[in-house]
C-alpha cells in the first residue's frame, strides 16, 4: 500500500506485473458543478485506456433533488449531466449512470417521475455507450461481464429505500424482492471463478456521516455544515442535531435505519457463499478502502461534494476531500485499486492496493 507519490500513467500493465484488461473509472455524488469536479472528471479523462475503459457514475447525479421538471429546471439539469459525461465520451469511453437518492427527487413523492426524466435524457442522446443502468424504476440487478474474468452487477440501491412507491408494502416486501435477490445469488454463484463487482449508490459499510458519525467540529461548530467557513461555537446547541438525527429522526438513507439494515442483509445473503465480491458505492461524500477478512468496500463519494470521514480499525485508507477512484482488472482475476486526488493543483495517486483472487 501507497501513499501520495506522483502520478503516473500506466497503460498496459500494472506495477505489480499483471497486464489489465479492463480498466474502471469510478465516481459517485458528481452531480454539483464547480471547479473541483470538472478538474477531476478532466483529469479522470486521460486514464483512457484504449478499447478497456468503462466509466460508471454511482449515482446522485444532479443535485439538489433529481431531474427539473419545468424547462428551466430541466435546462440546468441537463448541464448537470453533461459535465460528468462529455469529457468521458470525447474520447471514447461507455459511460453508465446508476440512480442515487438524490437522483429519486431526494427521496421525495417526485422520485419515480424525476428518475423517468434524467433516463429519458440520458437515452434521448441517441448514443449507445451513454447508458442509465438499471432501466427507471426497476432495481435490477443488471449483470455484465467487463473482461474473462471480472464480473460487474449494478443494481438501484434506492429503490429499497424510497418511501413513496404506489404499494410500498408490495414492492420493498413482495415477489419484486425475492426474484431480486435470487438474481443477485443466481448471478455471484455463476461466476466463482470470477470476481464480482456490485456497484450501487448505497455501500454495504461506511465511516462516514450516513454512518450517523459525527466529528468534533459537528458539535461545536454545527453551521459549518451548511457554510462551510461559519465557525460560530455552538458547542451545546451543536450536539442537538447530532443526537436527533440518530434517535428521533432517523432517516432510511442514514445505515443504521431498519430498512437500510434490511437491505444490508440481504445483499449480503446473496452473496455469503463467494469469496471474491467488491462492494462500490458513492453515497457518502468522500474516499474510502474498507477491508474486513474477505470483505470489501470501495467508497467513491466524492465527485463534487466533501463530508468527514471517522477512523476504524478495518477503515484502510480515507479522504474526506474530492477524488475518484480507478479499478483495474488484471490477467490473474485480481483487481488494482487506486485513489486519485487533487493537491497542490496536481492530480495524484493518493493509495493503492492489490485484491488478490481467492
Amino acid at each position: 500500500m501507497r501513499f501520495l507519490f506522483p502520478l503516473y500513467i500506466c497503460f498496459w500493465f500494472s506495477g505489480f506485473g499483471q497486464q489489465i484488461e479492463h480498466r474502471l473509472i469510478l465516481f459517485g455524488d458528481a452531480g454539483e458543478m464547480n471547479k473541483q469536479q470538472d478538474n477531476l472528471i478532466t483529469e479522470a479523462s486521460k486514464f483512457a485506456l484504449p478499447g478497456k475503459t468503462s466509466v460508471f457514475f454511482l449515482g446522485d447525479n444532479i443535485y439538489p433533488s433529481g431531474m427539473g421538471i419545468t424547462d428551466d429546471e430541466a435546462q440546468e439539469s441537463s448541464a448537470i449531466l453533461r459535465s460528468q459525461y462529455t469529457a468521458f465520451r470525447q474520447v471514447g469511453l461507455p459511460v453508465t449512470f446508476i440512480a442515487g437518492n438524490h437522483d429519486w427527487d431526494k427521496s421525495g413523492p417526485n422520485g419515480l417521475e424525476k428518475l423517468k426524466l434524467q433516463a429519458d435524457f440520458i437515452n434521448g442522446q441517441h448514443d449507445a455507450a451513454l447508458r442509465f443502468i438499471p432501466e427507471a424504476g426497476i432495481p435490477g440487478p443488471y449483470i455484465e461481464s467487463v473482461s474473462d474474468k471480472i464480473t460487474v452487477i449494478l443494481y438501484d440501491s434506492e429503490y429499497w429505500l424510497f418511501p413513496y412507491h404506489d404499494n410500498l408494502d408490495s414492492a420493498l416486501n413482495g415477489k419484486v424482492r425475492v426474484q431480486f435477490l435470487d438474481s443477485i445469488a443466481t448471478g455471484v454463484g455463476d461466476t466463482e471463478d470470477k470476481t464480482v463487482l456490485i456497484l450501487s449508490h448505497h455501500p454495504m459499510r461506511s465511516f462516514g456521516e450516513h454512518a450517523v458519525r459525527f466529528s468534533w467540529k459537528d458539535h461545536i461548530f454545527p453551521l459549518t455544515r451548511k457554510w462551510k467557513n461559519f465557525y460560530l461555537p455552538l458547542p451545546v446547541l451543536g450536539s442537538v442535531y447530532p443526537v436527533l438525527r440518530s434517535t428521533v429522526f432517523k432517516s432510511p438513507e442514514d445505515l443504521s435505519h431498519p430498512t437500510y439494515k434490511n437491505l444490508i442483509r440481504d445483499i449480503s445473503t446473496a452473496v455469503e457463499n463467494h469469496k471474491n465480491v467488491i462492494f462500490v458505492s458513492g453515497h457518502d461524500h468522500g474516499l474510502q478502502y474498507i477491508v474486513d477478512k474477505n470483505f470489501r468496500q470501495i467508497v467513491s463519494g466524492s465527485g463534487s461534494k466533501t463530508s468527514f470521514i471517522h477512523s476504524g480499525k478495518t477503515l484502510k485508507y480515507k479522504y474526506n476531500k474530492q477524488g475518484f477512484c480507478i479499478l483495474d482488472c488484471l490477467d490473474n482475476a485480481s483487481l488494482n485499486v487506486s485513489f486519485y486526488i487533487f493537491k497542490d493543483d496536481k492530480i495524484l495517486k493518493s493509495f493503492e492496493d492489490v485484491i488478490k483472487h481467492e
